[in-house]
């Protein structure tokens, strides 16, 4: 221990420095009981209304954010079909047939 706490402990001894007003024990278990009381006294409530509006703008975004990337995806599918609609439409008729098409709708 350095000199000066020792200093300082032979002085004071083993008195304690601070002090507790009158009967403050006595009284903090009937003040520790009385606002546990209290408290549980209100009724609880689940959420808040700032909770609940917090939780409908995010389904909301969530909502909206799926509606939109879907359409998206809806509309390429929907193209890529059609190319496809049309690569087997062109695979069922025969290229004679073709031909004779072209053909008569030109000498008109």
């Amino acid at each position: 221990m350095s000199a000066n706490l020792e200093k300082i402990l032979r002085e004071r001894g083993n008195r304690v420095p601070f002090s507790v007003p009158e009967g403050y024990f006595e009284q903090f278990t009937a003040s520790v009981l009385q606002l546990t009381v209290q408290q549980s006294s209100q009724k609880p409530r689940l959420f808040g209304a700032r909770h609940w509006w917090s939780m409908a703008a995010a389904v909301t975004l969530l909502l909206s954010v799926s509606f939109y990337s879907y359409r998206d995806h809806h509309r390429q599918q929907l193209a890529e079909n059609r190319e496809y609609e049309d690569t087997y439409l062109m695979s069922q008729i025969d290229n004679s047939d073709l031909v004779e098409y072209y053909l008569t709708s030109y000498a008109e």
